[in-house]
């Protein structure tokens, strides 16, 4: 079975956005990017005052949410 990361970020304004993106293999720098990828995407949403939830690892896919994908040329994460 896939196993995901998975964070809940929460901003000004109302509602809160569930972040997933596929865990290929056990890696810190990646799991650490992936925090700070997700944060800049949201920022250049227009959200402001981002928090971000407890990161967890091995997780199953979520039903809903905002997917994220490893892109090995830039070493970033990017939104599906």
């Amino acid at each position: 079975m896939a196993q995901y990361n998975v964070q809940n970020f929460t901003y000004d304004g109302p509602g809160d956005s569930l972040c997933y993106g596929l865990q290929d293999d056990h890696n810190h720098e990646k799991a650490v990017k992936f925090t700070t990828d997700v944060t800049i995407y949201l920022e250049d949403q227009g959200y402001k005052n981002i928090i971000a939830g407890p990161f967890r690892s091995h997780q199953p896919r979520p039903a809903e949410g905002k997917e994220f994908k490893w892109n090995e040329k830039t070493k970033t994460w990017v939104r599906v």
